[in-house]
């Protein structure tokens, strides 16, 4: 009895036996890190403690907070950070050297002038910080408060300045009110002058001291009214003695003209 057998063929053996390790080593393989992107230009503000500073006198201080502002190029966020992390202290150090010594040059009660001088200088240019590969910038600058033993003792005269100024203005205010009034009632009494019979109807306004006021004003014009007649009466007659017919006839016209107003005033 015979029995066929097929031999295997030692290259599909091989072929499966590969495809099994490539295919345990694929799973076993660590997946690839992907490598973090460069930024063109990456920018951090970072603020830190105050600084207490002596100020003129060494009896009070300043406290100086800091702010820094980091700049880069190229570089990835991670990085970046270190070096920030990294370059902090030197920066503060740097500060701290550059403002003590101005410090001690201003009053105690000078903060906002210190404050001024100090970011005029740190102003100049950047801090360039790290090796050239990998640069960075900084740019600091400063807050400025004076010691709290200062502040109390500044506040009597802030809150007298406070309130002069607040009179000030209230005492402002009560003039251009005044103001606005006082040519409101003066644009009245100019259209109630234009009529001698307002001056009666100025009492129905509905205000005393305004028709009292306006009445006086216009009695006033009459009276002097009857006095400027009287003179061009005793000046025209004065002159046409002397034969000036032309300059009498004027007087005469004004005259004229004068009594026809006066006539009107005691009409009204």
């Amino acid at each position: 009895m015979t029995t066929d057998f097929y031999t295997a063929d030692p290259m599909a053996t091989r072929s499966r036996g590969q495809g099994f390790r490539e295919f345990f080593a694929t799973l076993l393989r660590p997946p690839a890190v992907q490598q973090p992107e460069l930024e063109f230009e990456l920018t951090e503000v970072r603020t830190d403690a105050p600084i207490a500073l002596a100020a003129k006198g060494e009896a009070f201080d300043f406290y100086v907070r800091p702010t820094f502002t980091w700049r880069a190029e190229d570089m990835v966020r991670t990085r970046f950070e270190e070096l920030v992390d990294a370059y902090t202290p030197d920066a503060l150090q740097a500060l701290r050297d550059r403002a003590e010594r101005l410090a001690r040059a201003f009053e105690p009660h000078r903060s906002q002038d210190l404050e001024h001088e100090i970011n005029r200088l740190l102003a100049a240019r950047n801090w360039a910080l790290g090796p050239k590969h990998e640069r960075i910038t900084c740019q600091p600058e400063v807050f400025v408060l004076p010691d709290r033993r200062v502040r109390e003792a500044m506040q009597p005269y802030w809150r007298q300045r406070i309130e002069m100024q607040t009179e000030h203005e209230l005492a402002m205010r009560r003039a251009e009110l005044t103001r606005e009034r006082t040519q409101a009632w003066s644009r009245a009494m100019a259209a109630l002058e234009t009529d001698s019979r307002n001056r009666h109807a100025a009492a129905l306004v509905g205000h005393e001291a305004f028709a009292t006021a306006f009445t006086a004003m216009t009695q006033g014009r009459k009276d002097e009214l009857l006095k400027l007649i009287d003179l061009l009466e005793k000046a025209g007659h004065g002159f046409n003695g002397l034969g000036l017919y032309e300059y009498a006839e004027g007087l005469d016209a004004a005259l004229a003209e004068y009594r026809k107003r006066a006539a009107m005033d005691e009409t009204g």
